[in-house]
């Protein structure tokens, strides 16, 4: 399954449900947990996440992901998608 997650405020139920076959794509505002010094941190950082790229520039965040988050664009984002059977979005 593929989790998007729009907000860090989701990331602890998002997380609940999480497996190991699963992965994680943060968009919008949780792209700030991709950040190591960020509290929320804990929850992406033995996970397969990755960030959009888009709202990571928008918030000013390019020097600050961690290298275990890959960053992808759009037509990565549509991959995502197609490689998982199902997902769920998380506000």
């Amino acid at each position: 399954m593929l989790h998007i997650i729009k907000t860090v405020s989701a990331l602890e139920d998002a997380f609940a449900l999480y497996s190991e076959q699963d992965a994680a794509l943060l968009i919008e505002d949780a792209v700030y947990a991709a950040n190591p010094q960020h509290k929320a941190f804990s929850h992406v950082k033995h996970a397969t996440v990755f960030a959009l790229e888009s709202d990571i520039q928008a918030r000013g965040m390019a020097n600050r992901i961690s290298p275990s988050v890959t960053v992808v664009d759009y037509v990565g984002f549509v991959e995502l998608t197609a490689k998982h059977d199902k997902s769920l979005t998380w506000d």
